[in-house]
């Protein structure tokens, strides 16, 4: 718990800026770049059909998904629900030792599929733990498949609990190899496809990039 009188370090998702209006702003800039003849109007084509209505549902957050105030964060681990990276790690030490508890209880999680825990001392207050694939070259449709079932297991869950937010982690590790801009396109193929997104409720999807993650997700 916060000191009494101290700044939360917790990120509260409904004070985050939707990506229409990031959009707005970009629109903005990119119309003084053409004026200035700098940047080509067809230079950056997106690979998506535009959709305000998801556009208005969507968030990109540049930190840690671990800060997310919101229903449900997710948790990219291994099938053991073991793994040890950056956040991993920072889920576990803000949830605190409740959580490696109820996971051991789980009995870890196939590549693909998703579990649901409870925050604990998170804000959040679901961690909902996928496993993304190993990603090899000569299985790259493999690994589409099973990072595609990723997003759409976790979506479902989220679905059947009527949860209201969702703050996703880059569902891979580094060392588990998968491309970064690869693993972008089908973040958000998935988020433009399911039905619980589109609907119309108040369902709100960040995606939260480490820094250099960030221009990939910026189509």
């Amino acid at each position: 718990m916060d000191p009494l009188g101290a700044r939360s370090q917790f990120v509260d998702i409904q004070t985050l800026p939707v990506w229409q209006q990031q959009l707005s702003e970009d629109t903005k800039e990119t119309q003084v770049l053409q004026s200035d003849g700098l940047l080509s109007q067809q230079a950056f084509p997106s690979p998506f059909p535009f959709r305000p209505d998801i556009n208005r549902k969507i968030i990109l957050f540049t930190g840690d998904v671990a800060l997310l105030n919101c229903t449900a964060i997710v948790n990219t681990s291994n099938e053991s629900l073991s793994d040890k990276n950056p956040v991993c790690d920072n889920i576990h030490r803000l949830a605190g030792p409740e959580l490696r508890e109820e996971l051991v209880k789980l009995k870890g999680c196939r590549t693909g599929e998703a579990k649901l825990t409870k925050g604990f001392n998170l804000a959040a207050r679901f961690i909902i733990h996928t496993v993304g694939p190993k990603y090899k070259a000569k299985y790259r449709t493999a690994a589409e498949s099973s990072l595609y079932s990723c997003y759409r297991n976790v979506m479902q869950l989220a679905a059947e609990q009527s949860m209201a937010s969702v703050g996703f982690c880059v569902v891979t590790t580094a060392k588990r190899g998968y491309p970064l801009e690869d693993a972008a396109h089908i973040a958000f193929s998935k988020a433009h496809q399911e039905t619980f997104v589109s609907q119309d409720t108040k369902t709100f999807i960040s995606f939260t990039l480490r820094q250099r993650c960030s221009n990939f997700y910026s189509l």
